[in-house]
């Protein structure tokens, strides 16, 4: 071998091994700073990685699988104490946040229940307030935990869809979540994303396929093991492209979200997301960063490669002209999208475009166009819509139908970030049942979902987040009590629990409360099984005859109560 290149190989090793050392001492360091452990006892695999596309929402945390079941040890991951405990039947359900010493503060989810001091607690504010829904806010070592210490045992509560734990990291000054495999969170995955479909849309508003995707055929080369496209004739103009993708660890078959997509352009950068940290602030920009109108029409979840106008999400980065791109009539592109997940296994498709001459096309318009940058009001005789500023994320054609008391308000594809305000003409003087009246939505087989309403003069106004189609209803119905194990007259002294399903057909639950010997006992509610229940071990029962009362509102107040006599 040439002594001169053998020289600068030896440098180029000596580079090499520095950078990796480094690299090393900084992971350390970090580690050190951060010094976290495991949330759980066992190994951990997950059913759903951090960004991931969910409904209205990124997922800000990641789901740890729990072998199927609940009651494992929950534990601190570092010294700190508890700022935060909440319960509720929906969303995170019972869940633990801890403020840690290191700047970051770590939330538990989905609790089966707590550590027997924070119960304690947590049952005495329940048993004060007269309610199981709670937020508790604690001061500085009020209640103060180790790393490692069991804080709670895992479950199944609120929105979860099985036994798991969410846990998240977030910064405590921002609260804005990151990426728990920032810290030194390892999970086993040797598997590369999957590229379901590239899609590509065109922007020339004089082409047929304005903005529609047009999904492009894909051939995988096994040697070079990358997707690739025929060459695609494409009229001239602004093009954009999306992807379809999901990420498979090991050990789980989960369809995950993805770390980064890249898209390149003749071999430059020209978009790019990372998942690092998300925003609260920000959740409902996942309307804009997917095909809203295809996933609505498809429930399948396109990640755009471009920008809307009134996209303000902060996970992007090396954005150039929003992710557009000019295709000019005779020249050749070559365009490359590379999936990645967070080991840095990735996908890539390459596809070909030449530009083409434009074929005319008049397309549809609409005689209403409501623009982003403004609020949009519209009103007729019987309807009001006031749409603020920084609700939509571009500019909308609107069309607006009414007939027989039934409003359709633009189109249900139309993703909102703010709340709409809409309100319907009533006669509160001659309906004698106006208290019962509630705005309904219509769904696309016909059935009607309660979406509230309130009162005001001669108009009933809802604000929400979904245009479509509404109209007036009357909830007439109480709510359905059904006993699951109790009854009139029989022995509960084998009974752990008292459970009962409650159900609102149509407003839907406000509120209940039960009685034992007129004492307020406190029952947990599962909103997803429309199931409460209440543990005998709360209150010690004087004597074996016992009288239980329960009573169930619903959102226009129709009440319905359940009353027996039982023995324990």
């Amino acid at each position: 071998m040439n002594l001169k290149i053998e020289i600068k190989m030896k440098r180029a090793l000596s580079i090499v091994f520095f950078l990796i050392f480094f690299v090393n001492i900084v992971f350390a360091q970090a580690q050190k700073i951060y010094n976290l452990s495991s949330p759980l006892e066992i190994p951990l695999i997950l059913s759903g990685t951090f960004g991931e596309l969910r409904g209205n929402h990124f997922h800000t945390g990641i789901d740890i699988k729990t072998q199927g079941k609940e009651g494992l040890n929950v534990l601190s991951i570092s010294d700190g104490y508890i700022s935060r405990i909440n319960v509720s039947p929906w969303g995170y359900g019972k869940a633990i946040y801890i403020t840690h010493t290191n700047g970051l503060t770590s939330i538990y989810a989905h609790l089966q229940k707590f550590a027997p001091e924070i119960e304690k607690l947590v049952k005495k504010s329940q048993y004060t307030q007269k309610r199981y829904n709670i937020s508790l806010y604690l001061k500085k070592n009020q209640l103060a935990v180790k790393k490692g210490q069991i804080i709670a045992k895992s479950g199944n509560t609120g929105g979860s869809g099985g036994p798991h734990l969410h846990f998240e990291i977030r910064d405590s000054k921002s609260q804005k979540p990151q990426n728990p495999f920032n810290y030194n969170y390892k999970i086993k995955d040797s598997r590369k994303p999957i590229i379901n479909g590239v899609y590509l849309y065109n922007f020339n508003c004089n082409t047929k396929n304005n903005s529609h995707p047009e999904d492009v055929k894909l051939y995988f080369d096994k040697k070079q093991k990358q997707f690739f496209s025929k060459e695609l004739d494409i009229p001239s103009g602004y093009i954009g492209f999306g992807v379809n993708s999901i990420d498979k660890l090991n050990f789980a078959n989960n369809k995950n979200g993805v770390y980064s997509v890249k898209l390149m352009i003749d071999n430059n950068l020209l978009f790019e997301y990372k998942m690092n940290q998300l925003d609260f602030a920000e959740q409902r920009y996942i309307n804009s960063f997917i095909d809203y109108k295809y996933y609505i029409d498809n429930k399948k979840r396109i990640q755009k490669l471009y920008l809307d106008p009134g996209n303000k999400l902060s996970v992007y980065s090396n954005n150039t002209n929003n992710g557009f791109i000019l295709i000019e009539d005779g020249k050749k592109y070559k365009a490359k999208i590379i999936v990645e997940d967070f080991e840095g296994n990735k996908s890539i498709a390459n596809i070909k475009i030449i530009g083409t001459k434009v074929e005319k096309y008049k397309s549809e318009k609409s005689k209403i166009v409501f623009d982003f940058e403004k609020e949009n009001l519209f009103e007729t005789t019987n309807f009001k819509l006031s749409i603020p500023k920084g609700a939509l994320y571009k500019n909308n054609n609107f069309f607006f139908g009414e007939k027989n008391g039934v409003y359709k308000i633009g189109t249900n594809d139309i993703p909102l970030h703010k709340s709409c305000k809409i309100s319907l003409k009533i006669n509160p003087e001659k309906d004698s049942l106006i208290n019962k009246m509630i705005i309904a939505k219509i769904t696309k087989d016909g059935d009607t979902i309660s979406v509230g309403g309130k009162i005001k003069g001669d108009y009933i106004s809802i604000k929400t987040k979904n245009l479509g189609t509404f109209t007036t209803v009357y909830d007439n119905e109480t709510p359905i009590i059904k006993p699951i194990n109790i009854s009139e007259g029989k022995w509960m002294s084998k009974e752990k629990y008292i459970k009962i399903k409650i159900k609102d057909k149509l407003s839907g639950i406000k509120s209940y409360n039960a009685y034992i010997n007129g004492e307020w006992i406190l029952f947990e509610y599962d909103a997803k099984k429309d199931l409460i229940k209440y543990d005998f071990s709360d209150i010690e029962l004087k004597g074996k005859k016992h009288t239980f009362t329960l009573s169930v509102k619903d959102k226009v107040d129709n009440n319905t109560s359940y009353e027996i006599t039982f023995f324990r």
